[in-house]
């Protein structure tokens, strides 16, 4: 009989813990950096066309500053005509009427894996330009808005991750000019100053006084440092302390770990539109900002502006005409100034009108045009490398984009690699096709690993190369017992790379054996030795029902949703979202 001790794998975790676990772990391995040819020059390739394809890569869909300004350019950029994508690994936003195409792209897969056909490539974020000048198939601008990487003290080896990713950007848009210095001191990256805008259709004056009761608007979330939700407290309490008689409301992107006042999370444009105009005073507490936007839409809506002088407010924020300004963790500056405007009816009219005068210089028209003029700058002088000296077997695969290797060639030209791998799927058995990378390019020389290019092709038959091929010979005449010894023999002498697969195997071959309890054994073990494999929780799911275990189905599925196809490894399966949801149906019924 088999047992765990065979197969030396665990018992299996709690589900969400091995799913946080999985996730923290993607997250740590994005930070790592793939291999990159030097930069050459090449021909400029001449006329640009009318309308670009551009690929928007948004590292977050939650309610927050950065995540709005890039998608106010993905839809302004789509209502001018242009082809645009925007790519995430999180969910659309439901806070924010997006409409260019949205795609959600598995944790396991690379953002700029999923890159389409596309003319330049945005990177929402320092970490993801170095990924996709790999990729070789556009140039590849950095919409620089500003993190820790500009303001805060950060060890060498961090600074050395960001500097090869800022420097490898085609070009650089940053959304101020005084961190556009900050940007050239740290890095030596120059970059095109393009301020942010605000939507006067969702952010203006209200008519009348707005509200019952004087409310204090702040906007972030406590896990954030830097927007000083701790001052925030202070500050309140002390107007509060004063006897101003002013409450206060608290917008969060996401909960806050310690609630107080009235809380509203992750609002709709509307819903913000109207909070801004309510509001006695809107008070930003930041440490450091880039070109901060809830001041500027606060301004807009005829609200007035207490801020500290963080970096990015100065860009157009001035004390007593369109704003008051404390010194950054000032508390008691804060509230006095707080209560300047609460007290001082013809200081907060002025303030008002300096502010609404101020963000009506700030024109989404205006901003979106000279974005344009720079991606198509950037399209007319930039050229794809060659791959010459690469040699390429393709025979028997089916690519599912029809541009798909055109691009697997630009991708194999720009990496420093000597073999390049696409993701290629198979028939595995009844109602389930397995996806294996595949080696499909090679050449003399380049360094040693593997470029992996998110690719996806179809195969008719089940390849001859695979490590457990003669036990998947022995499993399709139904020869179980002699299938099992080989998947078994695969998992002990073969490389950390086949265990995975084997693994998953071996439970299939056990339960088509009927030994479902040890099956089931196995596939727990699977869990916790691979927690971001997302077929060790469908096979989990599916082992338990057949025990007679009762399983919450929908938390299997949220986490197969968010591990997504188990990319990062040698195989899977294709779609185990749509798998895991047919089996519960059929279990229903």
């Amino acid at each position: 009989m088999l047992s765990n001790d065979d197969l030396s794998l665990p018992l299996h975790p709690d589900l969400a813990a091995a799913v946080a676990a999985a996730r923290d772990a993607e997250f740590t391995a994005r930070r790592g950096l793939p291999a990159l040819l030097p930069v050459s020059r090449r021909p400029a390739r001449g006329a640009v066309p009318e309308r670009l394809r551009l690929c928007h890569l948004v590292p977050r869909t939650d309610v927050g500053g950065g995540a709005r300004v890039l998608f106010e350019h993905a839809n302004r950029l789509h209502d001018r005509g242009h082809d645009v994508t925007v790519l995430s690994h999180f969910t659309p936003p439901v806070w924010f009427d997006l409409r260019a195409r949205f795609q959600q792209v598995p944790f396991g897969v690379e953002l700029v894996e999923a890159v389409p056909a596309c003319d330049v490539i945005v990177a929402g974020y320092w970490d993801q330009v170095l990924a996709a000048r790999t990729l070789g198939v556009a140039p590849v601008v950095h919409f620089e808005q500003g993190d820790f990487h500009l303001f805060e003290d950060i060890d060498q080896a961090t600074r050395e991750i960001v500097a090869r990713n800022v420097e490898a950007a085609d070009a650089t848009i940053i959304v101020s000019g005084t961190v556009a210095e900050v940007l050239r001191a740290r890095y030596g990256v120059a970059a095109t100053v393009i301020p942010n805008a605000v939507d006067p259709t969702v952010f203006h004056p209200a008519v009348g006084t707005g509200w019952q009761r004087p409310y204090l608007l702040f906007v972030g979330w406590d896990g954030t440092t830097f927007k000083g939700m701790a001052e925030m407290r202070q500050v309140w309490q002390a107007v509060s302390d004063h006897g101003d008689g002013v409450d206060l409301v608290w917008v969060t992107p996401r909960p806050p770990r310690e609630p107080i006042g009235r809380v509203v999370i992750s609002p709709d444009q509307a819903t913000l539109g109207a909070l801004f105009r309510g509001a006695a005073a809107y008070v930003c507490c930041s440490h450091y900002e880039t070109f901060p936007l809830p001041p500027l839409e606060a301004m807009a809506s005829g609200t007035p502006v207490v801020t500290t002088r963080n970096t990015g407010v100065l860009e157009y924020a001035r004390d007593g005409v369109n704003a008051l300004l404390a010194d950054i963790r000032d508390v008691n500056g804060l509230a006095a100034q707080v209560r300047r405007v609460l007290t001082e009816p013809d200081l907060a009219a002025r303030l008002r009108d300096g502010g609404r005068q101020t963000a009506a210089g700030y024109s989404w028209d205006t901003i979106i045009t000279r974005v344009e003029e720079t991606y198509r700058g950037v399209y007319a002088s930039w050229s794809p490398a060659t791959a010459d000296d690469w040699q390429f077997d393709l025979g028997g695969l089916r690519f599912l984009d029809a541009d798909a290797e055109q691009r697997l060639r630009q991708r194999a030209a720009a990496c420093a690699d000597a073999a390049v791998a696409v993701p290629v799927t198979f028939p595995a058995f009844e109602g389930h096709r397995a996806v294996r990378w595949r080696v499909v390019g090679r050449r003399a020389g380049g360094g040693p690993g593997i470029s992996r290019a998110y690719l996806p092709a179809h195969a008719d038959v089940v390849p001859d190369d695979l490590p457990y091929a003669s036990a998947l010979r022995e499993f399709a005449a139904g020869r179980f017992d002699a299938a099992l010894t080989g998947f078994i023999d695969v998992y002990r002498r073969g490389t950390a790379g086949d265990r995975p697969a084997a693994s998953r195997w071996i439970v299939l071959t056990l339960l088509e054996l009927g030994s479902d309890e040890q099956a089931a054994s196995v596939v727990a073990g699977g869990v916790e030795a691979f927690p971001d494999h997302s077929d060790f929780h469908y096979l989990h799911a599916m082992t338990s029902m057949l025990t007679g275990r009762p399983i919450d189905g929908a938390a299997y599925i949220a986490a197969i949703d968010a591990l997504g196809p188990a990319t990062h490894y040698d195989e899977w399966f294709d779609e185990p979202g749509t798998l895991i949801r047919e089996r519960l149906l059929a279990t229903a019924r």
